[in-house]
């Protein structure tokens, strides 16, 4: 497994490389929303804390607070979704599988077809609402994913990367 590190934010993917499917910024943004959530909840109970035990504690932390939730609303919700759908790309070469990824630094991974061990797919409870899947190259090296992508796609990326590691097992032997 070959990495490459480019740096730039949203630079333009070549027209062979394939995008994540356009539903992927719904499921980022929901999953995206459920932790922002999460925070806002521990924020109110540190609200209540404070009124009910820390009286003392200045109400500028709390205002502290609230800006980041805002912050993470504005960046986590809005914007980061779209940029991650605009950065993470893939493509399928004769011999080789080629991901890139990344928003401020850029990480493009070949790994040839040789190389790969296990393919996998998964599908969580949002992806699923969203007829999303998400392909898992294992390498002796490591892993990468193919992220957020229609479950056909998915199948056919599947298939087709297993169909060539047999023809390459097939040829070594």
């Amino acid at each position: 497994m070959q990495k490459r590190y480019m740096t730039g934010l949203c630079r333009r993917r070549s027209d062979s490389m394939k995008k994540a499917d356009l539903s992927a910024v719904k499921v980022w943004r929901i999953a995206n929303a459920i932790w922002t959530g999460i925070l806002l909840v521990l924020l109110i109970a540190v609200i209540v804390v404070r009124s009910l035990f820390f009286s003392w504690l200045p109400v500028s932390v709390l205002y502290g607070f609230g800006a980041l939730i805002v912050l993470q609303i504005i960046w986590f919700i809005w914007l980061e979704p779209l940029i991650a759908y605009r950065t993470h790309q893939y493509e399928i070469k004769s011999t080789e599988l080629v991901i890139q990824s990344g928003i401020l630094v850029k990480k493009k991974t070949v790994i040839p077809f040789v190389r790969i061990q296990n393919v996998e797919t998964q599908v969580g409870p949002i992806m699923k609402r969203f007829n999303l899947k998400s392909v898992e190259v294992t390498t002796a090296g490591g892993g990468v994913q193919i992220e957020l992508i229609s479950v056909a796609e998915a199948d056919r990326i599947k298939k087709l990367v297993d169909e060539a590691v047999v023809q390459l097992e097939r040829r070594t032997l």
